[in-house]
């Protein structure tokens, strides 16, 4: 009788354990990851470091801007967004982004529209794809490091792929590497490009404004001339 009870306990206490193994196995299955980012620490009340598995973030404030500098461990990047405030309105970026997730970016990554702009842009470029699509809530300069692709000193020609059009958009030339960074304003995210050769066939090219003026200097060096030529008679 005694054995009979012992073997009872030794039944019930294995079905248990498998049960409670079982349940915890299903759990880290199903249950989500969290991989919201923690506060690592608050300097002051302008500046505050967090931190997850994916990247690390340093949010400054100022009078006039929001700083949010990235190292994404992830993909081995690093990055700054910064935000002009909107004095006459009380936007927080908080509240329209998911800055853990939203702020990130990828370099040469492979997707649909990279895949289109590989294919319509042949000069050497570096494809800049946001994981956020979409308006930005305020005006936007985004600081990347390049070093890896462009050297300092090189001036270039930022672009944009609009898929809805499906059409390369010319954005900016001023765009110049200093200390292996670029910089340039968006106001929106989506995919852009960077290259030091102009696109031919981007919409609103400099090219045809560079024509315009090479032509009104010919028309003037003819002027010239010919004002000349008649001073001489």
């Amino acid at each position: 009788m005694k054995k009979q009870y012992i073997k009872d306990i030794i039944i019930f206490c294995s079905i248990v354990f498998i049960i409670v193994f079982c349940g915890i196995s299903i759990g880290k299955i199903f249950l989500p990851k969290s991989e919201k980012i923690v506060t690592i620490d608050e300097l002051d009340d302008k500046i505050i470091a967090m931190e997850s598995k994916k990247t690390k973030m340093t949010k400054t404030e100022t009078e006039d801007y929001y700083f949010y500098e990235i190292e994404d461990y992830e993909r081995d990047l690093k990055y700054s967004w910064k935000f002009l405030k909107d004095k006459n309105q009380d936007i927080s970026v908080e509240d329209s982004l998911f800055i853990e997730e939203d702020l990130r970016l990828s370099i040469d990554a492979t997707t649909k529209d990279t895949a289109k702009i590989n294919e319509e842009v042949i000069q050497d470029k570096l494809i800049i794809t946001f994981d956020y699509h979409g308006a930005l809530p305020l005006e936007t300069t985004v600081k990347l490091n390049v070093e890896n692709k462009f050297k300092d000193g090189e001036k270039l020609y930022l672009y944009y792929y609009n898929p809805e059009l499906d059409q390369i958009e010319y954005i900016d030339h001023g765009v110049q590497v200093k200390n292996g960074y670029v910089e340039f304003q968006i106001d929106h995210c989506s995919d852009y490009f960077l290259t030091a050769a102009v696109v031919n066939d981007a919409v609103n090219n400099p090219q045809s404004i560079n024509y315009i003026i090479i032509g009104l200097i010919v028309v003037v060096f003819i002027l010239v001339a010919i004002t000349l030529f008649q001073s001489k008679k």
